[in-house]
């Protein structure tokens, strides 16, 4: 999807990420997305204060700040945001950051620090399809993709999975270990 950055044309678009208005003239992204209401496969968009969007989209934000070739007001400040929260591509392996996740195999809440494998997902929100990440305990790979499996999805061989895994992420010595035995391999 074309996502954008563009000034503001007036002050009344508000920010999905602080919920404040975005002033008029104000650099802004624009998150194009399927409209739900449309017939014809038309779009909408979703606009975020540049800072906002460095947090919560910094994979959909980076390539389009990268592209956009007008005056970014501090762009060092926002790029270098963009660094520290962008995502690696998934599947990843990663330590928990918060408890608030939950495991998908097991359906155990996943505490903070502990080892746990995002997927990407697609679940029906609101406004149509949405995509984001399920999450399952490092233990609990084999029952994940087994249940993938079973539930008509498609799910990764365990040998390829984890070759991804180390791909896609820094992952310590110890943590491969954990991801192994998860996987039976």
């Amino acid at each position: 999807m074309p996502h954008r950055v563009e000034p503001s044309p007036s002050g009344r678009a508000s920010c999905r990420g602080c919920k404040q208005s975005i002033e008029k003239g104000l650099l802004r992204f624009a998150q194009e997305v399927p409209n739900p209401f449309s017939e014809d496969q038309a779009v909408a968009y979703r606009y975020w204060h540049l800072g906002c969007a460095a947090t919560k989209l910094a994979n959909e934000l980076a390539p389009v700040l990268a592209a956009f070739e007008g005056e970014v007001p501090d762009r060092e400040a926002l790029e270098a945001l963009l660094r520290e929260h962008v995502k690696p591509p998934m599947p990843f392996a990663e330590r928990a950051p918060n408890g608030r996740a939950r495991c998908r195999a097991c359906d155990e809440g996943i505490p903070k620090g502990e080892l746990r494998v995002a997927f990407e997902r697609t679940f029906e929100g609101p406004m149509g399809p949405q995509k984001g990440a399920a999450y399952a305990h490092a233990r609990c790979l084999r029952k994940y993709l087994d249940r993938e499996l079973e539930r008509g999805r498609e799910a990764p061989a365990a040998g390829a999975l984890l070759s991804t895994l180390e791909a896609h992420g820094t992952i310590a010595p110890g943590d491969v270990v954990l991801l192994r035995q998860g996987l039976s391999l």
